[in-house]
């Protein structure tokens, strides 16, 4: 599936990180799947910076937001997936930078 920066991100922040054994091994897969490379860091100049608010803030040039990378993402990642999204949708937790994740894996069912 190919994910730009900014889903990339979305993804890893709201990946569980507790489960069973299984759930966590493909997750550290996934992880590692999504994470970002040295030389990608560089190269899109990803820097973590805090907010005005005090908060954690990624940023990257704005030039390669359209990036994409092809990360295989298996049926039961996908799965933990679209349950978290679920989940965070239910209590109204959804953030508007995860629109596009939730329109990709919930609303398409994940076929991008």
């Amino acid at each position: 599936m190919k994910l730009n920066i900014a889903e990339r991100i979305t993804l890893l922040s709201i990946l569980p990180v507790e489960g069973s054994i299984v759930a966590l091994r493909i997750l550290n897969e996934l992880r590692n799947a999504l994470g970002f490379t040295e030389q990608e860091i560089k190269k899109f100049g990803i820097k973590n910076t805090v907010s005005p608010e005090g908060g954690a803030l990624i940023t990257w040039n704005p030039a390669m937001t359209n990036v994409s990378k092809d990360v295989e993402i298996g049926e039961v990642a996908r799965g933990i997936i679209v349950s978290r999204l679920k989940e965070l949708d239910g209590m109204q937790r959804l953030h508007v930078s995860m629109v596009p994740i939730y329109e990709k894996f919930v609303e398409a069912g994940g076929k991008s």
